[in-house]
């Protein structure tokens, strides 16, 4: 048994904890954005599948199963959103559904990322001989341990969001199962992510950076690398879109699909997405200028030595 270092960690500096590749990330994100749009508009069109005996589902001539438009008859809207209008409460369901299925991917992609970056950073060597067996069972339990962490908190702030909704105007005399599916819907993109990559802050945690991170980053808005920025801005950026996706509700136009919570749910995904490449573009041009900071540096050094050579000769 004995150590030995990285080739790579002799070449190159060690990365700073919590970057991220930032190429990777802007299309795995692209594809993320992508499953989570899909997955609240094309997964509720499966319900007369499932659902075969709903009130809602009726029998065509041709025997083909349809679903009713839920209000405004003499306004028809297209049947692409029939499916998505008709039953919030199915749509939800379904919604809660893909948005767990991504995030729990996401976050597990997050955590990835945030555990290269610190082994980088810290220098990690590995043991040779080492006991794989113990090594994935070591890894798997903290993978489970993790993953209970991400859906207790998950739940928890769900029923924070539920109480915060509902003094913020959610229905108290109904709609209560479609509040608390919004909420769930909330708290899967602003807490699973973030709590799967850092896990539960502890009194326990190595330093106070360890222990006091999510009041940093949530309650000073202030993160300190591109992994932490990939983390808060979409966190905060599903919050306004829920925020602002409550406007279309108050306007009188009658329509389908300003049922509730319908637009709230679909402008935190909008606001999810849009924060998520607003992230990415912060990043990239901070790069980009610590990369020209840093050639300029060495350009200056280079022609200082060159002046005092030319000093010397002369």
């Amino acid at each position: 048994m004995y150590k030995t270092k990285s080739p790579s960690s002799s070449t190159t500096p060690p990365k700073r904890a919590g970057t991220l590749p930032l190429k990777e990330y802007f299309a795995l994100h692209a594809y993320l954005s992508t499953l989570l749009s899909l997955s609240f508009i094309f997964l509720p069109h499966s319900t007369p599948y499932v659902l075969s005996h709903i009130n809602t589902v009726t029998k065509s001539q041709d025997g083909s199963g349809l679903i009713r438009q839920s209000s405004s008859a003499d306004r028809p809207e297209h049947p692409f959103l029939t499916p998505i209008t008709s039953q919030p409460t199915i749509t939800m369901l379904w919604d809660v559904l893909g948005v767990g299925v991504c995030m729990a991917w996401w976050g597990a992609r997050m955590l990835r990322w945030s555990t290269a970056s610190k082994g980088e950073a810290q220098g990690q060597s590995k043991l040779v001989g080492e006991n794989e067996l113990s090594e994935r069972q070591a890894r798997t339990g903290k993978m489970l341990k993790r993953v209970g962490e991400a859906a207790t908190a998950t739940l928890a702030i769900a029923a924070v969001l539920f109480v915060i909704l509902e003094t913020l105007g959610a229905p108290l005399d109904s709609h209560i199962l479609q509040t608390a599916l919004l909420s769930i819907h909330l708290s899967l993109l602003t807490v699973w992510p973030v709590v799967h990559t850092f896990g539960v802050p502890s009194i326990y945690d190595k330093g106070l950076a360890a222990r006091y991170r999510m009041t940093r980053l949530f309650c000073e808005f202030r993160p300190e690398s591109p992994l932490e920025r990939a983390l808060v801005y979409p966190a905060v950026g599903a919050l306004l879109g829920a925020w602002v996706g409550v406007i279309p509700i108050a306007l009188d136009w009658d329509r389908p699909w300003q049922s509730y919570p319908l637009t709230p749910a679909f402008g935190s995904i909008i606001g999810f997405i849009l924060a998520g490449f607003a992230s990415f573009v912060r990043s990239a041009y901070e790069d980009t200028l610590n990369e020209v900071q840093l050639e300029n540096s060495q350009n200056a050094e280079s022609a200082a030595s060159k002046n005092k050579r030319r000093k010397k000769k002369t």
